[in-house]
């Protein structure tokens, strides 16, 4: 025992706080960490800042700001929206500041002038992942450093495996003392970089930048690197400027833009650009001058471009194609010919016999889709780096925990599919041998065995549970132990561990327990006046407002609104569609009467619900631009490694920063007594891994063996 308490008190002196140590300093600092952190809501996204002075001067990135003097606002973590103004900004180093306009004090955290940090180092990233979302604080993360520079994000960054996404670009890095140390930057895809703009290269120009100063130019790293920008079409809109300010008086659509100016799409200033200044170098791809329409069988021209070769061949839209080179062929068919290029001989129902030559014009461009709600990351290709003193550490850190591990090994077992590959985890629940799962992952029970102790045994597949998808099963081993449960809510920053394959896996607990909603349903918040709320979902099968949920106690329910209702007027007025419906509600204020007709079956029933404001916990509407956002952050994390299949639409989770494997889902998350508060059930972004909270787990628990006995 001597010996342990010394070698344990090595590690502390040697690779720095030990696990119950850096438990309590988190916990303790997270409070005030996401106090300091604001978003910061500007042209339609958001993106992150923290604030380092009780006036309620901010400091971000400057690609989230990118200008001097821009008006914004900013979101608190106390729900107040206040007006704020971007002040300088350094796009050579991504650093910027901003200023709150309105009578402090504020929550503020204090920040380093010079290095303080060192590669090892533990820091915790906080930010606004995906843009500020309903009755969400802002998550914490916990990471090491494994660069730790002082010139700039992108060159001579602090890099650490705190993990941060789209969203969080401006946010702050602290140290354990709770001082900024760097400003969230751009990640790549790997989930172990993530760059931070080191706080020395802001303060050797922090006087230039709170005089407003501009250095460099927005977007200029992206462009000489050519990765994907938060304002993708950056460069493509300089371009497009200043060939429209040289065509004033030349082209009739360009005095028209000029006189009446209006934000295009990239594809209308790619064309535009296309025909004012050309770019010699574009790729080129073969024209026809000729559109097909796509929905119709036989092959159908909808369109014929005057002066082109098929207008001067003398078809026209409405000519149907018979024949090509002499075979017939589909519409798909003759699309992909036009596509291909070369010399095609068309015959027409009509009688029409042409040969028709391609003529080489500038290709389609391809654009990436900005996301609304958020300011979207920096990505960069630098891959990751994990210092040999840092696995060391790591290695160190976790011994303390060997006792967590022993117990695991009589708690948890694999589980391999019938061609011997390792699936998912499983947790033992009772000395019967039954134990809990991920369902989804284990769809084909057909072969299914467990590998408890280097043995295989065949698995009973009892029943499983679509909500929490959660599965009950049964081996008979010996030696088997249950886990213990702790049902108590995990504290933001909390420290725990789950099983991985090969040893043990460490993370935090990121934010306080909550839904996890299907795509498209998590809201992010938009507007100074809070929406009035009904309490209903609609379901994403129709563009039609079909009520999917009711939630219980909402002004809907106590109005008697059901499931499977279709709204088809509000206030008098018939409804145009989902986004119609969701948008006069919001101009709705909490404790409005509203009177609405629904379709039930075959009658009409008219409903009077009074709105209320939208609790912290209701589930949005779905939202296609919330749909949208959600795909863009799940393509993004998935660069960096596989995610789960089914990784939303719990009742409850909680959420945690642990980089699990799918495979590693139903295992349990324990805290450092060695409890289990709660079961891995899917690893779902980036930034974020999800657990069923032990104390739903009794419930789901009789549900299932309910189930079981029928």
């Amino acid at each position: 025992m001597k010996f342990l308490s010394f070698f344990f008190a090595l590690i502390t002196v040697l690779y720095g706080q030990t696990p119950h140590e850096l438990d309590k300093t988190v916990r303790k600092l997270a409070p005030d960490l996401v106090d300091a952190t604001i978003a910061i809501m500007l042209n339609g996204g958001s993106g992150s800042g923290v604030i380092v002075s009780p006036e309620g001067l901010v400091i971000t990135a400057a690609h989230v700001t990118s200008e001097p003097g821009k008006q914004m606002k900013v979101l608190l973590n106390d729900g107040r929206e206040l007006p704020a103004t971007s002040l300088g900004v350094d796009h050579g180093t991504d650093g910027a500041l901003l200023k709150i306009n309105a009578p402090g004090p504020f929550p503020y955290r204090p920040y380093v002038r010079t290095k303080t940090y060192e590669i090892g180092d533990w820091a915790i990233a906080v930010g606004h992942p995906g843009g500020p979302v309903i009755g969400r604080p802002a998550p914490v993360r916990l990471g090491r450093l494994t660069e730790a520079g002082t010139k700039s994000g992108f060159s001579d960054a602090i890099t650490t495996t705190a993990m941060v996404i789209s969203g969080d670009s401006g946010g702050p890095l602290f140290n354990l003392q709770g001082e900024v140390i760097g400003i969230n930057s751009n990640i790549s895809g790997s989930w172990r970089v993530n760059k931070h703009v080191p706080l020395p290269c802001i303060i050797e120009k922090w006087d230039a930048l709170l005089n407003n100063e501009s250095f460099g130019r927005s977007g200029e790293f992206q462009q000489r690197q050519g990765n994907l920008f938060d304002e993708p079409y950056a460069e493509l809109r300089d371009r497009y400027e200043e060939a429209l300010a040289a065509q004033a008086g030349k082209d009739p659509e360009a005095d028209a833009l000029l006189a009446r100016p209006r934000l295009l799409d990239p594809h209308h200033m790619q064309a535009l650009l296309d025909r004012w200044a050309p770019d010699e170098e574009a790729d080129k791809a073969p024209s026809y001058g000729l559109q097909l329409d796509l929905n119709s069988t036989t092959p159908t021209i909808v369109k014929v471009e005057a002066g082109q070769p098929a207008a001067k061949a003398g078809l026209a839209a409405g000519d149907q194609i018979s024949l090509v080179n002499d075979a017939p062929v589909t519409t798909i068919g003759l699309a992909l010919k036009l596509k291909a290029g070369g010399t095609l001989r068309l015959s027409t129902s009509g009688g029409k016999e042409v040969t028709l030559e391609p003529v080489e014009k500038i290709a389609r461009r391809h654009f990436p889709q900005p996301v609304a709600g958020m300011v979207s990351m920096i990505v960069t290709d630098d891959p990751a780096v994990n210092p040999a003193e840092n696995r060391k550490s790591q290695k160190a850190f976790l011994a303390e925990l060997e006792d967590i591990k022993d117990a695991l090994e009589k708690s948890v077992v694999k589980l391999k599919n019938a061609d011997g590959r390792f699936i998912a985890t499983a947790t033992v629940i009772d000395r019967s041998g039954q134990m809990l799962t991920k369902a989804s992952e284990i769809k084909d029970v057909e072969g299914l065995t467990a590998e408890f102790q280097g043995t295989d045994y065949p698995v009973q597949f009892r029943a499983s549970d679509d909500e929490t998808d959660l599965a009950l099963i049964r081996i008979k081993a010996p030696g088997l132990v249950p886990v213990r449960w702790n049902i108590d809510e995990p504290k933001t920053g909390q420290l725990m561990v789950s099983a991985g394959r090969r040893g043990l896996l460490s993370g935090i607990i990121t934010q306080p327990s909550r839904v996890a909603p299907k795509k498209g349903y998590e809201l992010n918040f938009t507007g100074s006046k809070p929406s009035a709320y009904l309490g209903v979902t609609f379901s994403s099968e129709s563009t039609q407002p079909v009520i999917e949920t009711v939630e219980i106690g909402s002004p809907a329910d106590r109005a008697g609104i059901l499931e499977g209702d279709e709204i088809l007027k509000f206030e008098g007025r018939k409804v145009g569609g989902i986004e119609d419906l969701v948008s006069r509600i919001s101009k709705k204020s909490p404790g409005d009467k509203v009177t609405i007709l629904v379709k039930r079956d075959e009658e009409e029933v008219k409903i009077t619900p009074i709105l209320e404001e939208r609790p912290a916990t209701a589930a949005g509407s779905f939202d296609r631009s919330a749909s949208q956002r959600d795909g863009a952050l799940s393509s993004l994390s998935a660069n960096g490694g596989k995610l789960s299949k089914r990784r939303a639409g719990f009742p409850l989770a909680v959420y945690h920063d642990t980089v699990i494997r799918p495979q590693e889902t139903g295992g349990p998350i324990m805290n450092l007594d060695g409890e289990a508060i709660g079961i891995n059930i899917a690893r779902a972004l980036r930034h974020r891994s999800l657990a069923i909270p032990a104390k739903e787990i009794d419930t789901v628990v009789r549900k299932l063996r309910r189930k079981a006995r029928r």
